[in-house]
């Protein structure tokens, strides 16, 4: 992903007030990225989670929109779990960028004092 495309995500984060996942009414379903660890999956938009995850998701499973306070919220839940990195953004499959939840968590606390990216 270029500089410019990740800062697209951090600055959709900051308009919208949060970022899209894939999952259910028990939150995000982990995704395993290309390095064999599993990844949260994180988008801007929910037609861009519903491409992606397309025909592959279980039934039940859908785009979730999680505001900057379920996001920080879930992270001890996902590091509980072994997730230790969110996907952004995926084409094709593919993560166009990873980044360790230690720094999606700053990020967001970066736009919740800010309000900005």
């Amino acid at each position: 992903m270029q500089d410019d495309d990740a800062g697209r995500v951090w600055q959709v984060m900051a308009a919208h007030g949060g970022l899209w996942g894939w999952g259910d009414d028990d939150g995000l379903v982990p995704w395993t990225g290309d390095d064999g660890h599993d990844l949260v999956p994180l988008w801007t938009g929910a037609e861009q989670a519903q491409t992606e995850a397309g025909d592959g998701g279980d039934p039940g499973e859908a785009p979730v929109f999680l505001d900057l306070e379920d996001l920080l919220a879930a992270v001890p839940d996902w590091l509980a779990a072994g997730v230790t990195a969110a996907g952004l953004q995926s084409v094709g499959g593919r993560f166009q960028q990873t980044v360790p939840l230690a720094e999606l968590t700053e990020r967001i606390l970066s736009v919740q004092v800010t309000g900005r990216p």
